[in-house]
């Protein structure tokens, strides 16, 4: 997935720009430095992953005050407090 949206990047442009970073990494341990991101998106990882509260809370220190956290999920939601927030923003 990481090489589709580089090609697409690069295609529109975006990938010369020094703004994007391709990493694969573990989104339950991150190596990124508390603080440090602007953003943090993920695409089709939260139901992919073993502990959701790990990768939330790894989004949540190493995004800056005021960060984005953007996540993109198209399945359904089963936990009570999830499936509040989904049908919230839908």
């Amino acid at each position: 997935m990481l090489n589709v949206g580089r090609k697409r990047a690069q295609q529109r442009g975006l990938g010369d720009l020094g703004s994007l970073a391709w990493i694969e990494g573990d989104a339950e341990r991150l190596t990124f430095e508390d603080n440090s991101m602007d953003g943090y998106t993920i695409a089709f990882g939260i139901r992919n992953v073993t502990h959701i509260e790990k990768v939330l809370a790894e989004a949540y220190r190493v995004l800056k005050k005021g960060g984005r956290f953007l996540c993109l999920e198209l399945s359904h939601v089963d936990t009570p407090v999830f499936k509040q927030f989904v049908e919230y923003n839908v």
